[in-house]
């Protein structure tokens, strides 16, 4: 099985908190998003000054509130703290501050207020979107996509998406290609599909480059081409995208765009299950059973030590403050 999946359950799904805006921002400024993909050089500052932060903070400025809101929420330069984090995204988005607007919705969204309180972060996230925040636009994609909060409404997903996309937000631009796709609220169209998932497999979004993949492979919107779908489907694979692993190691098994090689399927099929692909452990186990003891001792060699891993070559995700564990 492949598709052109929706990326609103993962990581990479338009946001993690904003990071810290420069100071003597203005309200209208829109801080860069730390996101999976998005930005790979955005790092908040490793040692903030927290007394000067606080100072401004205090004095009511809406940028220094919501860059402390962030750090207690991270735990950067002070002990993390959800509830101090609360309190100063709280006064920076009653100002209107969009970034802050955001995190707090952030806040409400995980549960990290105190209980997952998904009115009110829908409230925050259309403030923000209203503010011309792509990821808060993207957000409410998200949202009525997955009918988390509000009714799922495509119609409705698809018009946030496309704000977003429109704003050069990479989820957003492949979860329109993936509303074009499917025909989830707009009309079914693999040209634009196709666009939109080129358009942000540019930018590095990985689950994008699959989906372009699949148009390849599936000839929607372009001539079919094998070859072109698993090179896509290898840059995808080769930087972290389960799906495009599982994809790449069914041409592999069935040698279709590559040459047929169960070894090199098998050791994608087994990176794509041990990131949680239960097709890819079934695919696993189902290529297992004809293959040579000797080429699962190979792919398990090969495997072992790292081949086409290529972890040098993987880009580098920023710090997201989404996989902290709380403490």
């Amino acid at each position: 099985m492949k598709a052109g999946f929706l990326s609103a359950s993962l990581t990479l799904a338009c946001l993690a908190l904003t990071a810290p805006a420069s100071p003597g921002a203005q309200h209208t400024q829109q801080s860069t998003l730390v996101a999976a993909h998005q930005d790979n050089n955005a790092q908040p500052p490793s040692a903030p000054n927290i007394d000067a932060v606080t100072k401004l903070a205090a004095a009511g400025d809406p940028v220094a509130q919501n860059n402390l809101g962030f750090y207690y929420a991270a735990g950067r330069g002070v002990p993390q703290s959800y509830q101090q984090a609360l309190k100063w995204l709280t006064a920076a988005a009653s100002t209107g501050f969009a970034p802050a607007e955001v995190n707090l919705a952030v806040l409400y969204e995980k549960g990290w207020s105190g209980k997952v309180d998904l009115e009110r972060a829908m409230h925050w996230y259309l403030s923000a979107a209203e503010h011309g925040s792509a990821a808060a636009q993207c957000k409410l994609g998200n949202f009525y996509h997955s009918a988390r909060g509000v009714p799922r409404d495509d119609a409705a997903a698809a018009e946030w998406y496309r704000k977003a996309a429109e704003q050069g937000n990479a989820a957003a631009e492949n979860n329109l290609g993936a509303m074009y796709h499917h025909g989830f609220g707009v009309a079914q169209d693999y040209a634009q599909a196709l666009d939109w998932y080129r358009k942000a497999a540019a930018q590095g979004l990985a689950e994008a480059a699959s989906n372009v993949g699949v148009m390849y492979e599936d000839g929607l919107g372009v001539e079919k081409d094998y070859a072109r779908a698993a090179a896509f489907y290898r840059d995808a694979a080769m930087h972290g995208a389960s799906r495009g692993q599982f994809n790449l190691a069914n041409m592999y098994s069935s040698g279709r765009g590559v040459p047929l090689d169960y070894i090199t399927a098998y050791m994608w099929f087994s990176r794509a299950a041990s990131a949680g692909d239960s097709l890819a452990a079934r695919s696993l186990k189902s290529l297992a059973t004809v293959m040579t003891p000797h080429q699962k001792e190979q792919a398990q060699e090969r495997l072992a030590e790292g081949e086409d891993a290529s972890l040098s070559e993987t880009r580098p995700h920023p710090f997201d403050p989404d996989t902290l564990n709380q403490k």
